[in-house]
């Protein structure tokens, strides 16, 4: 009966979740750079059958193929195959990996948490705003579906840590799927598993320690897998992608020791509305005891710990990097509030740490629930409806702004995938705009389209200062005609396109 009941409780949830998935699906979040970006390679693959990134001079075998993995691509590529190229096809896709990754989640939360504190601990996994679940969900990000392997990895470790053998089988598979889908989040699931072996041997003799070194093989194998075809088949000049990559990385993913560190740590502090550092302490608590319990609790601490961590030493600070984390230790929540509940013997301090966390999760769902109600923005299909409608194909448009490249099929030119590493460092380490380093006009286009992306980066403010009056203006957008611009660019710059 009780399952029965759990269950019943997981359908509507499903159900209400998808409703709310579903609403003004287009609009909310408005598309943006990343999302775009992601797109290009199933646009690809679909009109050309080529696995790449594409501008106005050819094919791109760097950025976008790294951002996003296969698990992603190709079924949006399915569903462009089938309902043709647009944004609505390919966020369907994704709402189905949203069901899917709370489903999973939910799951493995009854593993680590019984009672009701699992369903604590996955309504603050979809309505956290600091997480951003339903948000990530709704667009083509790499995040929620690599939240839906890594759930299924820790149901099969739960079922290892049980004794049962093929739960490592299903522990590498999910993690391997997981860093298929987010490349670097291999940085802290292998060495999170080969932490959990050293200390399931030396500190908490249990005796399932070997199958988390075999299960970071199978991870690793199938990773590598993927990566083989993709060096191998699909990339024609490794090299030149390869110092693509390491300049991309630099100012993001690869910035040891951050300048951010200090900054970074004292943002996490407000997570979960300043809620984080008493769960985290929760779940190294948890992690301490040596027995079973605090087993399957340090890999929650050892994973949610090396995340974050290199969120705070290697990495630009942007917290979207420190998703998996935070929806880790979703799990300590849950479990703070069921320990609670049946070991604390003092009913007003009981009730009172509930309230609050009941409070900080009701406040955070408002929140979230009104940005998918009230927020969204159709800017981007105006101003693409005005280049179908007004502007031939054959026109060549320079912008930043990927996705009016998976709106229209006109010959857009983007900066070279290597200017990130300039414009991450403007926007997060005070580093030079990176049109210090750019000069688009050698691709002499027709037109310069500038959105939200490019404006933020300050790609093109010699444009928008010099041409006042734009040919076509719907929300961030502006479209400038070079012929009307008295626009001579008077410094050297470094990148070329």
């Amino acid at each position: 009966m009780k399952n029965r009941g759990w269950l019943f409780l997981v359908t509507v949830g499903l159900l209400g979740l998808y409703a709310l998935a579903l609403h003004r699906l287009t609009l909310y979040p408005p598309t943006w750079f990343d999302e775009g970006s992601h797109l290009h390679v199933p646009k690809a693959l679909v009109r050309w059958g080529v696995y790449a990134d594409y501008s106005s001079e050819g094919f791109r075998f760097s950025g976008p193929i790294f951002g996003v993995g296969p698990t992603v691509v190709l079924p949006i590529a399915g569903a462009f195959r089938v309902f043709g190229i647009d944004l609505w096809a390919a966020r369907w896709v994704m709402v189905g990996y949203l069901l899917l990754s709370v489903s999973l989640f939910s799951a493995a939360a009854r593993r680590w948490i019984p009672g009701g504190g699992a369903a604590l601990a996955v309504l603050w996994f979809v309505f956290t705003r600091n997480l951003d679940t339903i948000a990530y969900g709704r667009q083509v990000l790499g995040e929620v579906p690599g939240m839906a392997f890594l759930a299924l990895g820790l149901m099969g470790w739960a079922r290892m840590a049980q004794g049962q053998k093929w739960g490592m089988l299903l522990t590498g598979l999910g993690f391997g799927l997981a860093m298929i889908t987010k490349n670097q989040w291999g940085l802290f699931l292998i060495p999170g598993l080969i932490a959990m072996a050293i200390l399931g041997k030396v500190f908490y003799r249990h005796p399932s320690w070997l199958g988390n070194g075999i299960a970071a093989g199978i991870a690793l194998g199938l990773w590598g897998l993927w990566q083989g075809i993709l060096w191998g088949a699909l990339i024609p000049d490794p090299l030149r992608t390869m110092g693509e990559l390491r300049q991309i990385a630099g100012g993001s993913v690869a910035a040891f020791p951050s300048p951010q560190m200090s900054a970074t740590a004292r943002s996490l502090l407000t997570v979960f509305d300043g809620a984080l550092l008493p769960v985290a302490l929760y779940v190294l608590g948890k992690a301490l005891q040596r027995n079973p319990t605090g087993y399957r609790w340090g890999l929650i601490g050892m994973l949610a710990a090396l995340n974050l961590g290199w969120l705070v030493v290697a990495s630009n600070g942007w917290l979207r990097y420190a998703y998996p984390g935070l929806s880790l230790l979703s799990l300590g929540v849950g479990g703070m509030l069921e320990d609670l509940w049946k070991q604390v013997r003092i009913h007003a301090l009981r009730w009172s740490i509930a309230g609050w966390l009941a409070l900080l999760l009701l406040g955070s769902a408002v929140i979230v629930v009104g940005r998918v109600i009230r927020q969204g923005d159709g800017s981007a299909f105006e101003m693409a409806r005005y280049l179908r409608e007004q502007i031939p194909e054959s026109a060549r448009i320079e912008t930043w702004e990927p996705e009016m490249m998976v709106l229209t099929d006109h010959r857009y030119h983007q900066p070279p995938q290597a200017l990130l590493d300039a414009a991450a460092r403007f926007i997060w380490l005070g580093g030079p705009p990176p049109s210090v380093f750019y000069r688009w006009d050698t691709a002499q286009p027709d037109y310069v389209l500038v959105g939200a992306f490019g404006r933020w980066v300050q790609l093109y403010r010699e444009i928008e200062e010099t041409c006042i009056r734009p040919v076509a203006a719907f929300g961030p957008y502006r479209l400038y005609a070079l012929m009307e611009c008295a626009l001579f660019p008077s410094h050297e710059r470094s990148i070329q396109p």
